[in-house]
This record gives structure tokens, sequence and C-alpha cells, in this order.
């Protein structure tokens, strides 16, 4: 009988939410491989960020996957406690007004990545209409709880994405 840390489906929920997690702290790939070989964890060292990536897109092996589970949520698990850390200590230093944060101008947004459920929803409602009206694109970001320019971003990327489709394929019929 498969243990519940062997079954693909627990894998595969566990790879999703490790890449979400990553983004949302972020960090690359690269860095997480860089980041295990400081934990100091038994007979682990530094992994590829080839590895990581294939890790994320559930390319590895069943056994490797399964093996690099634990240690991958031991990073993000240290990732995580230091990120509490650092908003604490960014919060506290708010607290004291003196500027110490804000003198060096707004922080970088982080990539915004958009879960399962959102971008179905997103590519259903781009499907229907690629070019939505402003008014249209604040109602599919309240409805999707997203923010209206991360949505406007969203079909000007997926309008993109479309025209570069359509160069290839056309680009490939030309070459044979």
């Amino acid at each position: 009988m498969i243990g519940q840390d062997c079954d693909p489906r627990d894998l595969e929920a566990f790879a999703e939410h490790f890449k979400q997690r990553r983004i949302k702290l972020g960090a690359t790939q690269a860095d997480v491989g860089a980041a295990l070989g400081k934990l100091k964890l038994p007979g682990v060292g530094s992994l590829s960020q080839s590895t990581i990536c294939r890790f994320e897109s559930l390319t590895l092996s069943h056994n490797n996957m399964v093996a690099l589970k634990p240690v991958l949520q031991a990073w993000l698990g240290e990732a995580e406690r230091a990120a509490r850390e650092a908003r604490i200590r960014e919060e506290y230093l708010n607290s004291l007004g003196d500027g110490t944060l804000s003198e060096f101008g707004d922080k970088k947004r982080k990539r915004t990545s958009i879960a399962g459920p959102e971008k179905r929803s997103l590519e259903a409602y781009f499907a229907i209409q690629p070019r939505p009206s402003g008014e249209k694109i604040a109602q599919i970001a309240d409805k999707l709880d997203l923010r209206k320019n991360v949505v406007r971003v969203w079909f000007c990327n997926q309008r993109q994405k479309q025209k570069r489709m359509k160069f290839s394929a056309t680009s490939l019929k030309a070459s044979h």
C-alpha cells in the first residue's frame, strides 16, 4: 500500500503549494537550491535550479519527488519563519516613524502568481472577451479578489501570448 507521502496527488498538491509560496516569498528556484546547502540538513547539499524546476513541474521520478518533499518542506518552513521575522522587523521600523525604510523609495512589488481556479476563470473571461473594458476588468477583479491592475496586465499578457503563438505558427508554416 502506498503511504500518504507517496500519493501522487499529495505530491502534486505540495508541488503547486510550494511553487506558489516560493514565488510569494520572492525566492527564485536557484535561491532555493542554494539555500538548501546552508540549511545543513543531513545528506542534503545545494540543489540545482533545474532540479527545483523539475520538482515544481512534476517531471522528476516519483522516488525523487518523494525524497525531495521533506527537504523542500524544511526550506519552506525556514523561509516563512524568516519572512515573518522580516515583516515584524519592518513593522517595528515603520512604527518608529523615522523614515528609515521610505527614504530608499518604495520596495519593488513581488511578482503576482495567479492560482488555478482564478486562472481558469480569467481564461474563461478571455475566451469570451479578450479586450474587456476598464469597468469589466474592475468587475472581474472584484469577483476574483485580485487587484484591478493584476487583471489588466494578465489580459495584456494573454493577448501578447496569443499574438506570439499566431506568429510562430505562421512562421512554422512558411518555413516548410
